[in-house]
């Protein structure tokens, strides 16, 4: 059974995440509590341990902020997603997975195609967050998973918000080069090859991304 601060974190996360809890707002301590329907010090840890994570900055007499993102976090953020995701293709590559396996790429590229399709823009992004989490899982290292994981939860909001400000023919091609991997790995493409290929994705999404937010001039996401 979770404990309360576990579930008071989950909820505020996403509120953060989603943009419930926009960047630069104020956290109410004890409003948190009273939605969540429990006390103030689970929901206490929860802060403490967002802050840790750097979602939060609790400030002596300045309430509790929601801490921004700018277009330098994203990269170096990115940046950092970019190495673990090359490695994890690398391993995965390296063992070269059945079908089975890939199952749930597939599903995520799929998703991506009928989202795209459709012009479910948000449907799209969350297929693709699925895809690289999948991916990070799949290379059968949890430590690299769990750090992966921990730096696309950070950076979520602001990937969102960069991937609806793109338009169709960005998500097109993203979801093409998603595709291209796929079938490498389904064809049991040496690692090297498949690392390589992903990095050279990775980087053109990077830029492309990072790119729109210094274009719309968004000082912080």
């Amino acid at each position: 059974m979770a404990r309360a601060s576990d579930t008071a974190y989950a909820a505020i996360k996403t509120w953060i995440q989603t943009a419930e809890l926009p960047p630069g707002a104020l956290v109410d301590e004890a409003e948190a509590a009273r939605r969540l329907s429990m006390s103030r010090t689970p929901v206490r840890e929860a802060l403490l341990r967002l802050q840790a994570e750097g979602y939060l900055e609790i400030g002596r007499g300045k309430g509790i902020r929601v801490l921004p993102l700018s277009a330098t976090d994203m990269r170096d953020i990115y940046q950092v997603i970019s190495g673990l995701e090359t490695v994890a293709v690398s391993l995965l590559a390296e063992r070269r997975p059945s079908s089975e396996e890939l199952s749930g790429l597939v599903e995520a590229v799929a998703e991506m195609e009928q989202a795209l399709a459709t012009g479910e823009v948000d449907r799209w992004g969350e297929a693709d967050e699925r895809f690289h989490r999948e991916l990070m899982r799949l290379s059968g290292n949890p430590r690299l998973y769990a750090v992966g994981c921990h730096f696309r939860d950070l950076s979520k909001r602001a990937h969102m918000v960069a991937v609806r400000l793109k338009d169709d023919a960005y998500r097109a091609r993203s979801t093409a080069t998603h595709a291209e991997l796929l079938n490498a790995l389904l064809k049991g493409e040496g690692a090297e090859a498949a690392a390589e290929r992903h990095a050279r994705q990775r980087k053109h999404g990077e830029s492309a991304l990072v790119g729109t937010v210094r274009q719309y001039n968004l000082g912080s996401l």
